[in-house]
C-alpha cells in the first residue's frame, strides 16, 4: 500500500498575509509588495478574499478558517483582512459611513481564537483604497467624495479595473509617487504593519 505524501508548508514567520476584497490584490502583489520592502522592509503576501471576482470578507466561516490556516499552519507573523469603509462586499449598497461602526459589524464574524487575537487585525480603509492613489495628484489632495470617478479622469481610462492597471504601471514608471502624509488612512495602514515587523 502506497503512503500519501505529506505536504509540508513553508512557513511565513517572517511575512505578513493581508486578504483583500479583490481586485485590490492586484495593487499589492504588482506594487506596494516591493514598495514595502525597498522602503520599510517589511515583507507581506497578498490574496484576494474570493474567487471569479466575488468579494468574501464578508463571509464569516470561509474567512476564520483562511485567518486559522494562515496562522496556525502557514505560520504567518500576522493576518490584515483589509475592507473598504464604502465596501459593497456583501451588499449592493454601501451603508457605512463610520469605521468604528463597520468594525464592529464585522469583527465578530471572525472566530479568531484567543491565542491568536493579537496576531489578527481587521483594517478598514478610509473610503476606498482607490484613494491612496490620488495621494499622486497635488491639485485634488484626496478631498473628492467619487475617488472612482475622479481616478477615472484623471488617468483617462474608462473602467474600474482599468484603474488598478494603470496606476501600477504610472507608478512603477517612476511617473508617480505616493505621498503618505496626504492621506491618514494610507500613513495608518504602514504603521500599522510596522507593529509586527
Amino acid at each position: 500500500m502506497k503512503r500519501k505524501k505529506s505536504h509540508k508548508l513553508k512557513s511565513k514567520e517572517d511575512r505578513i498575509l493581508l486578504i483583500v476584497e479583490n481586485s485590490e490584490a492586484d495593487f499589492f502583489n504588482q506594487y506596494f509588495k516591493q514598495y514595502l520592502q525597498e522602503h520599510h522592509h517589511i515583507s507581506i503576501d497578498c490574496e484576494p478574499s474570493g474567487r471569479a471576482n466575488k468579494c468574501e470578507i464578508a463571509n464569516g466561516n470561509r474567512m476564520t478558517k483562511r485567518i486559522r490556516e494562515a496562522l496556525e499552519r502557514e505560520r504567518y507573523k500576522a493576518v490584515f483582512l483589509m475592507l473598504d469603509l464604502k465596501t459593497k462586499c456583501h451588499t449592493s449598497e454601501n451603508t457605512h459611513t463610520c469605521l468604528v461602526e463597520l468594525k464592529r459589524e464585522y469583527l465578530p464574524r471572525y472566530k479568531v481564537e484567543k491565542n491568536f487575537s493579537s496576531q489578527f487585525y481587521l483594517f478598514v480603509v478610509c473610503n476606498e483604497i482607490e484613494s491612496w492613489f490620488l495621494t499622486i495628484d497635488k491639485e485634488t489632495n484626496n478631498v473628492h467624495k467619487n475617488h472612482k470617478k475622479e481616478l477615472m479622469e484623471f488617468l483617462k481610462v474608462k473602467s474600474e479595473p482599468q484603474i488598478v492597471q494603470k496606476m501600477i504601471k504610472e507608478l512603477k514608471g517612476g511617473k508617480y509617487q505616493l505621498d503618505f502624509s496626504k492621506n491618514s488612512s494610507l500613513e495608518y495602514f504602514v504603521e500599522k504593519l510596522k507593529v509586527f515587523n
